[in-house]
């Protein structure tokens, strides 16, 4: 193994690419720069890739004119959802830091029942972006785009990689329909995102509950993760709820933080086993030669934080969205202390990690993201590819803001916490909402599934 290997940051990351279709070519001799494309794709799925003894032996790279293509023919499908290739790693780098053009408003898609007409959902506003700067909110309605109405078959034209669009709101009636109220323009900008949406402590019944909304895991903002962690032991919490419904995942390094300020003191002082690493045998057999079993890259421990809560018992706030290193705090914290999920369905479903892979010495900007390993807790569980499920299932209330106990997620969890319903205060403000039918897509689901760990 190339020990360049170890420089690699470590990722893991979840991402659904949708390509379009090709049409069938001649074949043609490819040019100097894909031959060279090839290989290095080539070179680096057959050192590092997780299912490299799966790699298909019959494909003729020097005759593949496609290069992404060509790395899709490598993939160990159906096992495989998550390797992908680039052509811009500055731009792939940047996405990592939370950073990328975007309008700022995260949303959710539904199809009407017993219709084909589409609807967006707002999930939650990135603060001064230009969705915040029009005055778009959670709960929003939209179901125009550009004066068109949004169905199953052109959502994605009107939605997805534009820079600018016009978007109708509206209110459902009670009997289902939606009623104009405004259009918006917006026009994208770049948004460095804050991971850290919401701090705050709520007093309740004699408990003082620590509430972080934490949306991606960014090293570049570990200090703001701890200071907020300072304050919640100032403020003498007794309980944390830990909202990760629409966290896809980040750095392993502030995964590892996160868990070593909630955990329980002893572990943490200990430095107990947070998670263990599996890669493909030969880079498992070469950190086992040149580091030992105890190396960083095959097991990682919880570390001595600024700050520690010492807590037993941890309430997570989960859906679909929750993946990669949400999923991995879950299940590696479940050996040492009472993990509750609460949420209306399982996580992603997301146990394996990737690492980003660049031809530093080569005249292109392509990078490589293959799943090289897979993550295992202390006590030996892994596999969970059909997610986390909650504990307690509860709808993801889009009528009620973040962080207060009007909205149902977090309700549920202060009852559980306080031992008394809250459900009234919880439910009785919403608006009237028609039966909306399936959920077809996330913002960041349709054609680029942003769910990454660093």
């Amino acid at each position: 193994m190339n020990s360049t290997g170890k420089s690699h940051l470590l990722y893991l990351f979840v991402f659904l690419l949708i390509f379009s279709s090709c049409r069938e070519d001649e074949i043609v001799e490819p040019k100097p720069q894909i031959n060279e494309i090839n290989e290095f794709i080539w070179k680096n799925m057959s050192e590092y890739y997780l299912w490299e003894k799966h790699l298909p032996g019959n494909i003729d790279r020097s005759t593949e004119n496609d290069s992404k293509l060509y790395f899709e023919k490598l993939l160990y499908k159906p096992t495989d959802k998550w390797s992908f290739i680039t052509d811009n790693y500055d731009a792939l780098m940047n996405l990592l830091k939370g950073v990328e053009k975007s309008f700022g408003h995260h949303f959710k898609l539904f199809v009407l029942q017993n219709s084909t007409d589409v609807v967006g959902v707002v999930k939650y506003v990135i603060p001064d972006s230009p969705a915040d700067e029009k005055g778009i909110k959670r709960g929003d309605v939209f179901f125009k785009v550009n004066g068109q109405t949004m169905n199953t078959a052109n959502y994605r034209g009107l939605l997805f990689d534009r820079d600018s669009y016009t978007l109708s709101f509206g209110k459902f009636d009670e009997s289902g329909r939606i009623t104009p109220t405004e259009d918006k323009t917006l026009i994208s900008g770049i948004i460095s995102e804050n991971p850290i949406h919401i701090r705050k402590t709520i007093d309740i019944e004699g408990n003082r509950i620590g509430y972080l909304s934490y949306n991606q895991f960014i090293a570049d903002y570990n200090d703001e993760l701890v200071n907020a962690f300072k304050q919640f032991k100032n403020d003498g919490i007794t309980d944390l709820v830990l909202d990760l419904r629409y966290n896809p995942g980040g750095s392993i390094h502030t995964a590892v933080l996160l868990s070593s300020m909630i955990a329980p003191a002893a572990a943490v002082q200990n430095g107990e086993i947070f998670i263990k690493m599996i890669w493909n045998d030969k880079i498992n057999d070469y950190f086992l030669k040149e580091e030992g079993e105890n190396s960083d890259n095959l097991v990682a421990r919880f570390i001595q934080p600024e700050v520690n809560l010492d807590l037993q018992k941890v309430y997570i706030l989960i859906t679909s969205n929750s993946a990669s290193a949400s999923e991995l705090v879950i299940n590696c914290l479940d050996p040492y202390m009472e993990v509750i999920l609460v949420g209306p369905e399982n996580t992603t479903g997301k146990y394996v990690g990737s690492i980003t892979i660049q031809d530093k010495d080569a005249n292109h900007n392509w990078a490589l993201q293959p799943i090289v390993l897979k993550t295992v807790n202390a006590s030996g569980i892994s596999d969970y590819d059909r997610g986390l499920a909650p504990h307690f299932t509860i709808d993801d209330d889009f009528n009620a803001g973040l962080g207060t106990i009007k909205e149902d997620m977090l309700a549920k969890s202060v009852e559980l916490i306080t031992g008394k319903s809250i459900s009234g205060q919880a439910r009785t403000s919403k608006d009237k909402w028609p039966e909306l039918g399936p959920s077809i897509a996330n913002q960041y689901i349709i054609q680029k599934q942003k769910m990454f760990l660093e």
